[in-house]
């Protein structure tokens, strides 16, 4: 209905012109040709192909009957009336091809640019939280083991929720208010989405357990497992964390099973794993190994990243440490190694650092084996 009435409205112009020459009658061919062109050339320009090639047409029935000898009709004497109305409806259609390319390529660019600044919009709120994120990690540490502690630990935790929410928000308005976007740019996003809402989760649970060890009410479910199936599933588990590092596993023969609490175990395990893919360097491993002795079982997880000083060693397991040589650098709250320690010690078990620079660092996990933690 809206292509019908721009059509019959470009007619209309045509036929005003038309009437306008005819009441002024000193309009000689030429001049109605040029008029009649621009004519066709703004409503190619405006509304399109189809609307201009008609009124292109009816230009040239118009200039025919009413500007070449014999007035009146539509029959044409001279062979160079003929060229001039043939030039005239070439002309018309040529231009007006040219000028709807046109008008449909500045219609893709205004499209194209309006994608890139809802694509950079969303860039710029990913950064300006992840800013304030860090800002409130830095203000959590300066609090810590002050009266502050509790509201500052809420402020934290509250706001690392808020981060990956509204970048899941805004990779879905993009995604519903842009039907354009290439597939590469949809999977961009969708990826985002996956990759924050797996980290929402994580943070769930992780403010759940840091909750119950800080009340101690850590209770465990034990059941007997194998550590192998343990690692395992906590590798699995932190895949989108591991920015594709790889993983070196070494078990020991004859592994007993040991008796633990599996989630709680995992989310454990998962800490040392997700804290040694964030300081291990792009082309480094990180070493997974596990080995059992009498009375013990021993897991320890190294990264060849730049290590701890003697001080750092001290206070890597206090909640909100963050070194300051890192902290600018690698996100994160400081509270992932404390929920991690807590865990072991409820399960009997204690967890160690070893680093130094140069050699990496490394985190072992000793779980004691009471009587029938056998398969």
């Amino acid at each position: 209905m809206a292509r019908a009435a721009r059509i019959v409205a470009g007619l209309i112009v045509v036929a005003l012109l038309t009437t306008t020459f005819n009441s002024i009658g000193s309009v000689n061919l030429t001049t109605a040709g040029f008029a009649y062109l621009i004519t066709v050339l703004l409503i190619a320009a405006r509304w399109g192909l189809v609307e201009a090639v008609t009124a292109s047409v009816a230009a040239a029935f118009c200039l025919n009957y009413f500007f070449l000898n014999p007035l009146g009709t539509l029959h044409i004497d001279k062979a160079e009336d003929w060229v001039a109305l043939i030039a005239f409806l070439v002309t018309s259609l040529v231009a007006s091809q040219l000028s709807d390319v046109a008008r449909r390529r500045n219609s893709q660019l205004e499209q194209r640019q309006s994608e890139m600044e809802r694509l950079y919009a969303h860039s710029r709120s990913l950064e300006l939280e992840k800013a304030r994120t860090q800002d409130l990690a830095s203000r959590a540490e300066a609090a810590r083991q002050s009266e502050q502690f509790k509201s500052t630990l809420l402020d934290a935790v509250a706001h690392e929720f808020k981060t990956p929410l509204t970048s899941i928000k805004a990779a879905t308005s993009a995604i519903l208010t842009s039907p354009s976007l290439t597939a590469e740019q949809r999977h961009e996003l969708l990826s985002i989405i996956d990759q924050e809402t797996e980290r929402l989760s994580r943070l769930i649970r992780e403010a759940i357990h840091l909750a119950r060890a800080e009340s101690g009410k850590l209770h465990l479910s034990r059941n007997l497992f194998f550590v192998e199936e343990l690692v395992r599933e906590t590798l699995k588990q932190s895949a989108s964390s591991q920015n594709g590092k790889r993983i070196e596993t070494n078990y020991a023969m004859s592994m007993p099973a040991v008796n633990v609490d599996a989630e709680l175990f995992i989310l454990a395990l998962k800490q040392l794993v997700d804290n040694a893919a964030k300081y291990s360097p792009e082309d480094s491993p990180i070493r997974i190994a596990v080995e059992a002795s009498a009375d013990s079982v021993w897991i320890r997880v190294h990264n060849q990243g730049p290590g701890l000083s003697e001080r750092e060693r001290t206070l890597v397991f206090e909640r909100f440490y963050r070194s300051p040589s890192t902290s600018e650098k690698v996100p994160g709250t400081g509270i992932g190694l404390s929920i991690a320690q807590d865990i072991v010690k409820a399960h009997g078990g204690y967890l160690d650092v070893e680093s130094g620079p140069g050699m990496g660092t490394e985190f072992s996990i000793r779980l004691p084996l009471a009587k029938g933690d056998q398969p």
